[in-house]
């Protein structure tokens, strides 16, 4: 989603050408002309026809409206496509790089939005429209009949929607940043997103409505007052002027039930995908699970020479750097290798796929990724080739209380024999202050600015003797007992190096209605010891350098950024804080219970 990511929390991307074209009856493009002279002065870039607002009918008789920029030329040409609910005028400086190129470029507004005919519902059924598009475009005089799609975040969902659709001119598509509906966007794990209100609110109505979205003061009020408890959850829409029926519907739907199922694309609808396909997404993307998940899904059920024709690219970057690029990102920098020219890269990877070109050197692998620490790209064929041995650091108080920095457990190579639980309160009454919600800048990812935070346990490790490399999904398995019907841990983990600069490396949170399944709910049964299982932290990749310790948080999820969990086991988002409970968690961690952290490592552990 589009947003500013302002804390972890927050919300805040041919060579079988001919082929194809063969089996779906679209034009096939002629050989290239004979080698030209090298000496000769290269051609000047063809004039741009733009065209702001061009009319076609969907299948159902709504009228659609669509920007298009094509290079003025006799020549047919292939077709890029995005579908966006932002409004098209988001994409003309991008779209004449793509006329340069000898692309036209289409940006369709959605459904409802701009001066599309129809009304706009978030999140759904974007797929038939954006298919009618395609073939649309695929049949105009000056297309060659070949399509491709490109676009982030919604604009990368709409794209996997229309996917499952299959457009036959569909010949390419590049979704990145993907919005994955009801995994990572508007209620990941179970916990709704305060910012959903605010997204809602951005794409209401056929307007812009940027300012209203952009104002930071009035969001952060909002959201500090449910915060506070002066109103339940369930009336932020209200109080925001959010449009209240569709947050309601979300509001509706905690987990990822058959609702949030019926958005996304099926195991059928992956199976029958035929294009090649290009996945972006960045380690501080706040719609990485969605992009991974698409990705995974995909590969899971297509077939090998399909599958081996869908490429990932993984950077540094947060989720609007997954379009722009940047050499810091929230007080981390890194060097011009992780800048990456996004639009040239779509460029010669539609020119590869689509005109035979060679393919882009950043996508030397099927999946290719950026080492932080170590500031370079390497490429392997699955995500699972990446790291092959796993360093597992077991939880052990040694002693200590674990409730500060400074009286912290260890993280060891095995279990404690025995131990006495680990514990914290948190009483949801009471609002600590702290980094304020939202501000103008970027996520912080360097330093630890909640270290002094109350009702938080905290684990390290022993100095590393040498580097290692820590690349793929971290996870904690913890052994659990709680004294209310339901509550939210969150575990976070950082590095701390030889000199104590602090960096954040991932973190994960659960609530304990949803440990088991994301899909059903189950309450907790107090005094219980239960296995959670913290399986979500994002995808990374970071060098750790020697004398490294690594740190581990475990504490209540406590931010305005996300619906507060009251205790009681009632309905989520409509609890009041008359009702609120105070929840002791209790973390074992001893032979019986042992409590571990899981890091996939490129080095073999000792």
């Amino acid at each position: 989603m589009r947003a500013f990511e302002t804390s972890r929390f927050s919300v805040r991307g041919r060579w079988l050408a001919l082929l194809l074209g063969l089996l779906v009856g679209v034009p096939v493009p002629r050989p290239a002309a004979a080698q030209q002279n090298t000496n000769a002065k290269p051609a000047a870039p063809p004039e741009t026809v733009f065209q702001p607002d061009v009319r076609f009918q969907a299948r159902d008789g709504v009228e659609l409206a669509l920007r298009l920029w094509r290079p003025e030329t006799v020549e047919q040409v292939p077709v890029v496509l995005q579908h966006t609910p932002y409004l098209s005028d988001e994409t003309h400086l991008r779209a004449q790089k793509f006329v340069a190129a000898g692309f036209a470029y289409a940006s369709l507004d959605r459904r409802g939005r701009g001066v599309s005919g129809g009304d706009y519902v978030p999140l759904e059924n974007s797929g038939p429209d954006g298919a009618d598009a395609v073939a649309w475009l695929a049949a105009q005089p000056w297309s060659d009949g070949r399509v491709a799609s490109m676009g982030g975040s919604s604009r990368g969902m709409t794209q996997w929607q229309m996917l499952a659709e299959q457009p036959p001119a569909l010949l390419a598509a590049a979704p990145t940043a993907s919005v994955y509906p009801g995994w990572d966007f508007p209620q990941p794990r179970g916990i709704f997103l305060s910012y959903m209100a605010q997204w809602l609110a951005f794409t209401d109505g056929r307007a812009s409505n940027t300012q209203v979205f952009g104002d930071v003061s009035y969001w952060r009020g909002k959201y500090e007052r449910i915060h506070r408890g002066e109103l339940p959850f369930s009336e932020l829409a209200r109080i925001s002027g959010a449009p209240q029926a569709r947050f309601e519907r979300w509001l509706a739907h905690p987990g990822f039930d058959s609702h949030w199922r019926s958005l996304n694309p099926s195991a059928e609808d992956y199976a029958r995908m035929q294009p090649p396909l290009l996945s972006i997404t960045g380690y501080f993307d706040g719609d990485q699970e969605g992009t991974l998940r698409y990705y995974e899904e995909h590969l899971r059920h297509a077939s090998a020479d399909i599958a081996d024709r869908h490429w990932l690219l993984i950077g540094p970057w947060n989720h609007a750097g997954t379009r722009t690029p940047t050499r810091t990102v929230g007080g981390l920098e890194f060097a011009d290798a992780a800048i990456l020219d996004i639009d040239a890269l779509h460029i010669a990877w539609f020119n590869h796929v689509l005109r035979g070109a060679e393919r882009p050197a950043a996508l030397a692998g099927r999946v290719n990724y950026y080492v932080m620490g170590a500031e370079e790209w390497r490429h392997a064929d699955t995500l699972q080739d990446v790291a092959a041995h796993t360093w597992a650091l077991y939880l052990d108080p040694d002693g200590a209380d674990a409730t500060s920095v400074f009286h912290s457990g260890r993280l060891g190579a095995a279990p404690p024999a025995r131990a006495t639980p680990s514990s914290y309160r948190f009483d949801p009454s009471v609002v600590h202050g702290g980094e304020p919600v939202l501000t103008s800048g970027p996520d912080t990812y360097a330093g630890h600015a909640g270290a002094g935070r109350p009702n938080q346990l905290f684990f390290h490790s022993a100095p590393l003797p040498a580097a290692r490399t820590v690349c793929g999904q971290i996870r904690f398995q913890a052994h659990i007992e709680i004294d209310v019907p339901d509550t939210d841990v969150h575990v976070e983990l950082f590095e701390v190096d030889a000199k104590q600069a602090i960096r954040w490396l991932g973190r994960d949170y659960l609530r304990a209605r949803f440990r088991e399944s994301f899909s059903e709910e189950r309450l907790a049964q107090p005094g219980r010891i239960e296995t959670w299982n913290f399986d979500r932290f994002w995808w990374t990749c970071r060098r750790l350098e020697a004398g490294s310790r690594l740190r581990l948080v475990i504490g209540p999820v406590d931010t305005p950024d996300l619906q507060k969990n009251l205790h009681t086991g009632g309905r989520i988002g409509f609890e009041r804080m008359e009702d609120a409970r105070t929840a002791t968690v209790r973390l074992h961690h001893d032979r019986r219970y042992p409590s571990r952290l899981l890091l996939p490592t490129v080095e073999p552990i000792d």
